[in-house]
């Protein structure tokens, strides 16, 4: 077990030297084209142990007004963290949503000394973001001082590559885990699913009968330059998942020229070209839209305007 004593020490640059679970009003320039020219947002920063006694940090975001909000679970790619992916995060938030992301123990800004066995990261990987779909006590009693309110009844999982993946288990895929065991880890409530350059098979982990049992609403999003040399030599392995998953609720968005990280709007630092920026927002403005349309049922869920380079496609 990590003690959380020597994870906060490793997140010190996460937490900007504020004590934990402290709150920021953070107003920031958005890099979205056509996105509003500030985006505010309440992150909390915090700590959270399963029941396993596994401790990790968890980054909070929220609207920058008190209310009762859908949830969202959010994993990110391998050996990243939720600091990278405020372009994609906060404006989610800002549209009505809490989410909760955790720093996995793959983490780089954890830099733990020795490396985590690939094995306990794929398992603290989903037993923290099953733990957080729960609304453990502790964090809904931190969101309620705050003025935030869950619906646990309204909860979507959503991830980025390896954390794709982790989302799509939580919504019902089966892969044969390291012990070579196929538990069923889907999580109870998740309404819909938003994977972001998910994997495509892997050998002797997960394949198209895997995935054949999500059974919730999902949105896959990649594009045609989505590709990671020696691992996903072509770009439409990422749509493997969407292709295996049941017809009647599922979306996939593909960006021309689009990369793993929209050209380091996320994930990982890049140029990033005027053009894949629009597609960004596209991308997003359609998350959005996916979201309200399973997580809000009384809201007119509205999409973005068509935009040259983008298909999306629905059935």
């Amino acid at each position: 077990m990590i003690h959380w004593r020597r994870l906060l020490r490793s997140v010190a640059l996460l937490l900007l030297g504020l004590a934990s679970g402290a709150a920021l009003a953070m107003q920031t320039t958005s890099t979205i084209p056509n996105a509003p020219p500030k985006l505010v947002v309440t992150e909390i920063q915090t700590m959270l142990t399963t029941k396993s006694g596994h401790e990790f940090p968890v980054t909070i975001f929220a609207p920058d007004r008190s209310g009762t909000f859908p949830l969202i679970v959010f994993s990110t790619g391998a050996f990243s963290s939720p600091d990278r992916y405020l372009n994609m995060l906060q404006p989610i938030a800002e549209a009505g949503y809490i989410i909760l992301a955790p720093t996995h123990l793959d983490a780089e800004i954890l830099a733990l000394d020795p490396k985590p066995k690939s094995e306990t990261v794929w398992t603290t990987r989903n037993d923290e973001i099953a733990h957080l779909a729960a609304a453990p006590d502790p964090m809904v009693a931190r969101l309620k001082r705050r003025g935030f309110t869950i619906d646990a009844n309204r909860i979507a999982i959503m991830g980025h590559s390896y954390g794709a993946l982790i989302a799509q288990i939580g919504a019902g895929a089966i892969a044969t885990e390291p012990d070579g065991s196929r538990p069923n880890r889907k999580i109870e409530n998740v309404a819909a699913l938003v994977a972001y350059s998910p994997p495509g098979p892997l050998a002797k982990m997960i394949d198209a009968k895997g995935w054949s049992t999500i059974d919730v609403p999902s949105l896959t999003v990649t594009g045609t330059a989505d590709i990671l040399p020696g691992f996903i030599d072509d770009w439409r392995l990422h749509k493997a998942a969407y292709e295996a998953t049941p017809k009647g609720a599922r979306w996939l968005w593909v960006g021309d020229d689009v990369d793993h990280y929209f050209d380091g709007l996320f994930g990982r630092g890049g140029s990033i070209r005027p053009e894949i920026a629009k597609r960004f927002d596209h991308a997003i403005a359609t998350t959005i839209q996916f979201l309200d349309l399973h997580l809000k049922p009384g809201k007119v869920a509205e999409g973005p305007e068509p935009l040259s380079g983008v298909e999306v496609t629905k059935d």
